[in-house]
């Protein structure tokens, strides 16, 4: 019998592979790595765990991708009222000016309540969109265990003034030493209309050269894409594939809410990411496209904690709403945007989307795993345990979070930090925060 560090068996195992499921299922982890899965009493009689767990009423599953968040952006929270929702645009007039406002012991609290809560929802690597103090997520993302790719907030024109390509650049390369297992360093770009074109092209040769991922935003809303026209003569997609910048792997377009025909075949023809945030897009921007073309490369983002309470398995319901109400009003099909495809996109599509050895439960990938408990009345009976998860289940459901085989959240807790004092910090600095966005204007009378 061979030892390995670890066995989990639970009741159901959600694989993302062949089978999909495995009643009374076991999967034994051995240094970070899952080293086997199958039924329990096949995988019990020939691996022996330095630890066992058993999860008799739980489904065990990968763990969540967030591709698309903004960890610097939580003290936002219920700030954002329906005026201030509708400031054009509210990067510029609402969330970049607060960003500025935050000290290094803010971003690291922002930071830390970003991934803790993320963590505690099942998420297990997330995709920051661009964070204005990187450093301060790095050490909240050690601090936590889990994992996710940094990126510095990049843009160079802002109220007419521009700041040198280079100097925003050297961001990114400063960061690159911060790399390690759990910690991805890629380039970003905020908005087209906040970047010269000699931005973009250096952006693009220093990922190439490095060999680093890129995300940005990108078809957020109309206005955009009159720029572009006006200012390239194309829509802003065939502006960064006219430069170059869609040859980077990975690539994941947070929103692209508007896409042309020609944009969505650049997508599909360049192998493209794009990260669909059901709730933000559809309170700032307007029902997605991607139900209708749901055979893209697609991930779930949560847009950061200004915004939701950074639930992926939350975010999946509004998309399934969302996108079956798209399909019955266009074509009359309710089977379309089905719920394999939607946990595919939960889990990363098996590391396809940010281009990592995740989202699978089978042998030589990442023990990123999250267990979801099944003794809510809320949430039984169990017919089909995807569409369990699908519909039913939450972040509240999660029990553990282990990423590389290691427990970051067990029975509920997170291990490596104290969540209490996280809240007591926030109490703390929360009337200081209210003084400085009072003291801001925003445009609103």
């Amino acid at each position: 019998m061979e030892r390995v560090d670890l066995v989990i068996r639970a009741k159901y195992v959600i694989t993302m592979s062949n089978p999909s499921v495995i009643e009374d299922g076991a999967v034994a982890i051995d240094n970070g790595l899952i080293r086997a899965v199958g039924r329990a009493s096949d995988v019990l009689s020939n691996y022996r765990g330095e630890e066992f767990i058993s999860r008799d009423r739980h489904i065990l599953m990968p763990g969540l991708v967030d591709a698309h968040t903004h960890t610097q952006q939580v003290l936002l929270r219920s700030f954002i009222n329906d005026n201030r929702l509708a400031l054009p645009p509210i990067w510029t007039r609402l969330l970049i000016p607060f960003e500025e406002l935050l000290t290094d012991d803010l971003a690291y609290l922002s930071s830390l309540v970003s991934v803790a809560a993320m963590a505690k929802n099942g998420i297990t690597y997330f995709i920051e969109a661009g964070a204005p103090r990187p450093r301060e997520l790095v050490k909240a993302i050690d601090e936590v265990g889990i994992r996710g790719v940094v990126t510095p907030s990049t843009f160079n024109v802002r109220d007419g003034q521009v700041i040198d390509a280079e100097e925003v650049l050297r961001r990114v390369e400063e960061l690159l030493p911060e790399v390690n297992d759990r910690v991805r360093v890629w380039c970003s770009i905020r908005q087209l209309m906040m970047v010269t074109e000699d931005l973009l092209l250096k952006a693009k040769d220093l990922c190439l050269s490095r060999g680093l991922g890129i995300t940005y935003h990108l078809g957020e809303y109309q206005g955009e894409v009159d720029y572009s026209l006006t200012r390239y003569g194309v829509r802003p997609l065939e502006v960064m594939d006219r430069l170059g910048l869609t040859l980077i792997r990975p690539t994941v377009i947070a929103h692209a809410v508007y896409l042309s025909n020609r944009e969505r075949t650049i997508v599909r023809e360049r192998g493209l990411g794009i990260a669909w945030c059901p709730t933000v897009d559809s309170l700032v921007m307007g029902p997605h496209w991607l139900p209708m073309f749901s055979d893209m490369l697609f991930g779930f983002g949560s847009d950061g904690g200004a915004f939701t309470t950074l639930d992926l398995l939350h975010e999946v319901k509004v998309a399934r709403a969302v996108g079956k109400a798209l399909t019955v009003g266009m074509t009359y099909d309710k089977s379309s945007f089905n719920s394999i495809t939607m946990l595919r996109a939960l889990t990363g599509w098996g590391g396809l989307l940010i281009g990592d050895n995740v989202g699978v439960i089978a042998e030589g990938f990442k023990a990123d795993l999250i267990t979801l408990r099944l003794d809510d009345a809320r949430a039984l009976p169990i017919h089909d345990p995807v569409e369990s998860v699908i519909s039913f289940l939450d972040g509240h459901h999660v029990t553990d979070t282990l990423v590389g085989g290691r427990f970051i959240v067990r029975d509920g807790r997170l291990v490596g930090i104290n969540e209490d004092y996280i809240i007591e910090r926030l109490y703390a600095v929360m009337p200081s925060i209210s003084e400085k966005l009072n003291g801001v204007k925003y445009g609103i009378p």
